[in-house]
């Protein structure tokens, strides 16, 4: 071949490829021709973009690595600490209606053993009052024990029974020089109370008191404690408490597997171990116990040191992913503050081994190095230009997806490339980009559906004499389709004007609605539901007039397919005469004391919003006697089913009703409560569950 027909071939080869720069084409198409215009080397000039780009690389592989883990263990550690918040929320509601008095042992112990059976981080229960009294519920294992304290009485002396299920308990008594009021549990729930601090954890109320972590008293074993001071109106301050032991979340992240040796450490504000590394020595339960709440110095962990030395000298304002060296290796890591309120914040620390994210590209690059030192002569001007050509946009895709993992989700600079694969991945970055903020607002518009809807449930419940009134709803989504209210009024006079009151009632209207489905939709129709019925309480509507309206509107409202099942009553608590109407609700179940048997009612017309013309005929009013009680459940209750498929029915409910009949109406749908979630456990709750109960007293 003679050196002018090797020209003209170059010559059209470089033609080609110019040609085909100009137009989007596959990242191979675009290599193969370049490798041909460079021949062999061009093949070098691909192994320094990979030197060069493997660092941004392995920054890139171990951010992401880093910030799923820790967005799992932030996950884990909200899951551990939610429920401890939600049952103490529930208990200082007991705690205000009178429930929890530490002079009743056995009461106590009632209310708070399922509550603790049920949630395996929670050790034990604390209720304790400004007199010195207090009452402590402990569970270890299958043996439970009582640690009741009398200041007042007894001094530093202390009652422990101990017991195991079946087994008759042992009472002693012991000196023990404890006094609750001196306990940071107590003392920093008074203070939270008289001064609650703004705060922005998602975890806090503002009125909940989290001790730093510390060894508890009886049991020896590390944990924290969150406590609320609650008022039954006797004069005295009370406290109730709950033990919560961090070993469970050292179970976890001694189980973590973040490629071959990474690891993760939950630490407290004052650098103290709370959820230990993936170490050997850590996976027995006891060396667990004996390490925590112990800094990592003095766990002798060189690595969790170096780790803490290189993030306090980072400069400000670089908060990725971290490289630093540790026993001559070269490390990854990334912190995040938990915060549970603002003077108790856990720090999650994820270290990954660069080695493990490099794998054998450290040999690979060597061998590339060899290469490029070969063909440098040659291929410098083109390897830098080709460098440029293909590192821009992949950083600048790289970059912002570091900006969107840290919850940035506004628009970035447009990604330019003339490749394909590179403009699909843009796009496809685009996409989610925009997904994820449509997301966001989704879940934001959620939450705030459902604060909409709890905010209409009463705030408290009308005081009728000679009736206890309960009422109670759970949804299986964030919003449901069920809803309930209770409207307390009275007339000065005969013909008078209707008046809203809820200590001084006279008469009580009562609604349980239950739209079909769960979700926004539904709760909207029970929203729109309540509100006609409030406007009908208001303006004195009779009962059978006001469900004409409701079942009318409703027609106009719900598309084909939907309607709402509801039941409405008027009590008078001069005559005690419940007058009511089912729309599609049922059983109704009315426990007759004088003859210790249920009777049960069905609906009197079909449900609500499927009929223009519907038939509303009030039935025979309901006579409540002394003892007497009404209980109207949505199907949810009826309907639970187990995981072997039997559902909750009829017949449980009113076994349940007939043997807490001498309880209070708040007990009775306490044990109501309990008794579904010992039913269901394991298994998935798919419908709303409502009740109202009513009880003549007197």
């Amino acid at each position: 071949m003679t050196r002018a027909m090797t020209r003209t071939i170059s010559r059209s080869i470089i033609r080609t490829a110019l040609r085909a720069r100009r137009r989007p084409m596959s990242m191979r198409t675009r290599l193969f021709t370049i490798l041909l215009v460079a021949v062999l080397a061009l093949g070098g000039i691909m192994a320094a973009i990979a030197f060069i780009g493997t660092r941004g690389m392995v920054r890139s592989l171990s951010a992401d690595l880093i910030d799923h883990t820790l967005a799992q263990t932030e996950l884990r550690l909200s899951q551990f600490f939610e429920p401890v918040i939600r049952e103490l929320q529930l208990a200082r509601q007991w705690g205000n209606a009178g429930l929890l008095d530490t002079d009743d042992s056995d009461a106590l112990n009632t209310i708070l053993a399922p509550l603790i059976n049920e949630h395996p981080q929670i050790s034990s229960a604390l209720v304790a009052d400004s007199r010195g009294r207090e009452h402590m519920l402990l569970r270890s294992g299958d043996k439970w024990m009582n640690r009741q304290t009398r200041h007042d009485q007894w001094g530093s002396q202390s009652r422990i029974i101990e017991w195991r299920n079946g087994e008759a308990p042992n009472e002693r008594y012991a000196d023990l020089g404890y006094d609750p009021r001196l306990r940071p549990w107590y003392q920093g729930a008074i203070a939270r109370h008289a001064q609650p601090p703004a705060t922005d954890s998602p975890l806090d109320d503002n009125s909940i008191h989290w001790t730093e972590p510390y060894i508890f008293f009886t049991t020896k074993e590390a944990g924290i404690t969150a406590s609320v001071v609650f008022d039954p109106g006797d004069g005295h301050q009370h406290v109730i408490g709950f033990d919560v032991l961090l070993s469970d979340i050292s179970a976890f992240t001694t189980q973590l597997n973040i490629q071959e040796h990474g690891m993760v450490v939950v630490l407290t504000g004052d650098n103290r171990i709370v959820g230990l590394p993936r170490y050997p020595r850590f996976l027995d339960a006891a060396a667990r116990n004996d390490a925590l709440l112990r800094s990592p110095r003095d766990l002798g962990i060189p690595l969790a040191t170096d780790a803490a030395n290189a993030f306090t000298q980072r400069p400000p304002g670089d908060n990725g992913a971290l490289r630093f060296r540790s026993e001559g290796q070269a490390w990854w890591g990334q912190a995040k503050t938990f915060q549970l309120n603002n003077d108790m914040p856990l720090i999650t620390v994820v270290l990954v081994p660069e080695v493990d994210l490099l794998g054998n590209v450290r040999q690979m690059l060597i061998a590339m190095a060899v290469m490029i030192a070969i063909v440098l002569a040659i291929a410098f001007e083109r390897s830098l230009a080709l460098s440029r050509h293909l590192s821009r946009p992949i950083e600048a895709i790289a970059e912002q997806n570091e900006r969107i993992s840290r919850g940035n989700l506004e628009p970035g600079p447009p990604v330019l490339s003339d490749i394909t694969e590179i403009r699909r991945l843009a796009g496809a970055q685009e996409q989610m980009r925009h997904n994820l903020q449509s997301l966001m607002k989704l879940e934001r518009d959620l939450q705030l559906a459902r604060q909409i809807q709890q905010n209409t449930f009463p705030d408290a419940l009308p005081r009728l004499a000679g009736y206890d009134i309960s009422a109670w709803s759970d949804p299986a989504e964030e919003t449901g389709g069920d809803s309930y209210d209770v409207v307390g009024f009275r007339r000065r006079q005969a013909d008078g004007p209707v008046e809203i009151d809820v200590k001084g009632a006279h008469q009580a209207a009562f609604l349980l609605a239950d739209a079909t489905g769960h979700g926004v939709g539904p709760a909207i129709s029970v929203a729109e539901v309540r509100a006609m019925l409030r406007m009908a309480v208001r303006t004195g509507t009779p009962l059978a007039e006001a469900a004409r309206h409701l079942n009318e509107q409703l027609v106009q409202d719900l598309r084909e397919g939907r309607f709402v099942t509801a039941w409405l009553g008027t009590l008078d608590a001069k005559s005690h005469v419940l007058d009511y109407f089912s729309a599609g609700q049922a059983p109704l179940l009315h426990y007759r004391h004088a003859d210790k048997r249920f009777v049960a009612l069905d609906a009197d017309a079909p449900p609500l919003g499927i009929l223009s013309d519907l038939d509303i005929r009030l039935p025979e009013p309901v006579e409540l006697a002394p003892g007497d009680i009404f209980v109207v459940c949505s199907d949810g209750i009826y309907d639970l089913k187990r995981r072997d498929g039997a559902t909750f029915g009829r017949e449980r409910v009113e076994k349940l009703i007939l043997d807490q009949r001498g309880r209070s109406a708040a007990e009775m749908m306490f044990a109501l409560r309990a008794a579904l979630v010992d039913f269901g456990a394991g298994a998935q709750v798919v419908d709303d569950r409502t009740a109202i109960l009513i009880k003549r007293t007197a």
